[in-house]
């Protein structure tokens, strides 16, 4: 089934459908850097990927656009329509990584990539956050919006890689070990449901780059 033809139907239930999607490309993800709240911009790349997706989902009738207040997620968002910031929805605090080329921050502290690999929930980046406390916020900012939004027409939730990883998982009762795993496409979408609970349809919906 469609993505689209799928979220019509959720639509007609009493449930809130939630559309939660990556934002676009950025300078910083191509050339493999921590990004986290560094407030950088779509690259060409980026705004291509934004455009199309908004394509695909610009006749849904929705009850509201909503994105991390940081520019990549706003551009993204924007494509579709004037989002309203949502503080909770920031990407992880990266700390003293952040704007570094991922390969050399990974030659220097192999010891904190390996715990990493292995359990980086309580694992804090240096003036960072952890990955357990991003997941609380991030959780907490979502459920809280859709509880505020209530059933009836989707809306669309535009964030980043480790916000939309830690969310899945918190809905789908997976450790937060397993992060690494989930990955999320620039622009991909996850079809979500809330009607006092969470369930998952869909995830890292990439049919609108086909």
């Amino acid at each position: 089934m469609h993505l689209v033809s799928h979220l019509t139907r959720l639509s007609a239930s009493e449930t809130l459908p939630v559309l939660l999607v990556r934002h676009g490309r950025t300078r910083h993800n191509a050339e493999r850097r921590f990004v986290g709240r560094l407030d950088v911009p779509l690259d060409e790349t980026g705004q291509d990927q934004a455009k199309r997706w908004a394509k695909a989902y610009a006749d849904l009738p929705l009850q509201g656009i909503f994105s991390s207040p940081l520019l990549r997620a706003k551009q993204t968002a924007s494509a579709l329509g004037e989002p309203t910031p949502i503080q909770g929805l920031q990407e992880l605090d990266q700390g003293i990584f952040e704007g570094r080329l991922a390969s050399e921050v990974m030659a220097e502290e192999p010891e904190f990539f390996a715990q990493w690999r292995k359990d980086p929930s309580s694992l804090r980046i240096p003036e960072g956050e952890t990955l357990a406390e991003c997941q609380i916020r991030c959780f907490g900012a979502l459920t809280q919006l859709a509880q505020d939004t209530g059933p009836g027409k989707p809306i669309v939730v535009v964030a980043h890689q480790l916000v939309l990883a830690s969310i899945l998982l918190k809905i789908l009762q997976l450790p937060l070990s397993m992060v690494t795993r989930l990955h999320q496409s620039n622009t991909a979408v996850n079809l979500l449901s809330y009607d006092g609970r969470w369930l998952v349809h869909r995830m890292n919906d990439r049919s609108h780059l086909a």
